[in-house]
């Protein structure tokens, strides 16, 4: 209890004695002490463009220990400010060398300023003094820029920039020196010497120059502060126009308009091109055969309906991965192949009509008594087998008006009885039929190409069973009639 009554004691001595506390200036180190109601002046600033800053220090000359500084108060609404104390709160102990404090003034319109300042209690006061002048007058973008105003840079395209001006005039009659120069924004640069601790005479100017170099399209935002004078930078980011290249064309070099061919395509340029870039070649297809949307054996050399190819500077031809050509496959379904170069703002096309053809017969092969499976009931040990492989672009070969016939020859080349032999068309012979039975075509064949995703390729095996002996069968023929005629094969040895 007494602890607290002695600190009580010790407070209210140190408040019933202000004049045991001094105030002083501090420069360069040497304190100045000032007199109770005396003036401290901060000398003329530019308003609004600088600052004048003075370090105190409150010292104690009397004998109690410790002594606590209890009041301070710094008249509110005013340029000035403190900015610095050695203390966080009061009451705060009095050290051996004083507590230090700082005081900004920083006038933002031109007049005369004073504020008062009480140490220890309200009546021990002294007065600090200021002058705001004027500061300078910034141009820039051929207009005066009003404190708060922005600098305008207009719109500039990304990958571009734009420069301006920033002319600091001094039309005062005093010297004016230029602060610190930082900018704020990504966007916004300085370009060349800075000005920064220029000082200006009257009728004189400084200058710096900006860039405005947005890498974003839409408003973009900085600020250029000089001293503690702040400016606003504005501009805008626009896209870039596309590139302009020239007209591509396409080149198709295809010997022959038909299925199951190999071509390959060109991109040829109007002119040789002013920018390096990337294009795009697709091929689309339209079928034909009635129910049929695609075939997935028109593709590119790399399995795709579409592919890059690239442009150089200077160069007036399109080149792909592996050179100036890609090669395409035709598929085996008619219908039309339709390729669209696509260079920046400019395409290009070109089509190639496959049309409705006879069966193509890609490879034929004739075997003798080939083991087959015992649920086939005309399956014999003597029988002749022959694999029929090609392509039927129409995919009309498993509709009941196509047929096939098949005839064999002896050694002599000579027909074998009984001859031709059909199945499908108007005829009841089908597969063959077993044990005197019949079957249409299409009971034998089915909707073949209806349930098949290979476009009009078809595998056909045929077995038939010989009454005899097999060696005597050396060759073979077939004709494979669809929707557009009759093709018939080579002649196929066993």
């Amino acid at each position: 209890m007494s602890k607290s009554i002695a600190i009580l004691v010790l407070l209210a001595l140190a408040a019933s004695a202000p004049a045991q506390i001094t105030l002083s200036t501090v420069v360069n180190g040497v304190t100045t002490p000032v007199a109770a109601g005396g003036g401290v002046p901060f000398g003329s600033v530019a308003a609004g463009w600088a600052s004048s800053e003075m370090t105190f220090n409150i010292s104690y000359t009397g004998s109690a220990s410790p002594y606590y500084l209890t009041y301070f108060n710094l008249q509110q609404g005013t340029p000035f400010s403190k900015t610095a104390s050695d203390w966080q709160s009061l009451p705060v102990a009095i050290p051996a060398n004083g507590l230090n404090f700082t005081i900004s003034f920083q006038p933002n319109e031109v007049a005369s300023f004073s504020a008062t300042l009480a140490i220890g209690d309200a009546s021990n006061l002294v007065y600090l003094l200021g002058n705001a002048t004027p500061g300078f007058t910034v141009v820039a973008a051929n207009q005066t820029i009003p404190s708060g105003s922005a600098i305008p840079f207009g719109n500039v395209q990304v990958g571009s920039s734009a420069t301006v001006m920033a002319t600091l005039s001094n039309q005062t009659s005093g010297p004016l020196t230029v602060g610190s120069i930082a900018i704020q924004g990504s966007a916004f640069k300085p370009q060349g010497t800075s000005p920064a601790g220029q000082t200006v005479p009257p009728g004189s100017s400084a200058n710096l120059t900006l860039i405005f170099a947005p890498t974003a399209t839409g408003p973009q935002q900085g600020t250029l502060a000089i001293g503690v004078y702040t400016i606003p930078l504005t501009g805008t980011g626009l896209a870039p126009p596309p590139t302009a290249f020239p007209n591509p064309s396409i080149q198709l070099a295809l010997t022959n308009a038909a299925s199951a061919q190999q071509g390959s395509v060109m991109i040829p340029l109007a002119q040789a091109s002013a920018a390096s870039g990337t294009g795009t070649l697709t091929m689309t297809f339209q079928s034909a055969v009635s129910g049929v949307t695609s075939d997935p054996a028109i593709t590119f050399a790399d399995g795709t309906l579409s592919t890059t190819f690239t442009v150089t500077e200077g160069s007036a031809q399109g080149q792909f991965a592996n050179g100036p050509s890609i090669a395409f496959a035709t598929g085996t379904t008619a219908g039309t192949i339709t390729f669209t170069a696509t260079l920046g703002a400019n395409t290009a096309q070109s089509s190639v009509t496959i049309p409705a053809a006879t069966v193509g017969i890609d490879a034929a092969v004739a075997a003798r008594d080939v083991s087959c499976a015992p649920s086939i009931v005309y399956c014999t040990t003597t029988n002749i087998e022959l694999q029929i492989n090609g392509w039927d672009n129409t995919r009309s070969m498993d509709q009941s008006a196509a047929q096939l016939v098949f005839e064999f020859y002896d050694q002599s080349g000579d027909a074998i009885a009984p001859g031709a032999i059909t199945i499908g068309g108007s005829t009841s012979l089908a597969c063959p039929p077993p044990n005197g039975l019949t079957m249409t075509w299409g009971e034998c064949i089915g909707d073949y190409f209806q349930g098949s995703s290979l476009g009009g390729v078809f595998g056909l095996t045929v077995f038939f069973p010989v009454t005899g002996d097999s060696d005597l069968v050396t060759a073979a023929q077939v004709q494979i009639t669809n929707s557009v005629g009759t093709a018939k094969s080579a002649e196929i040895t066993f």
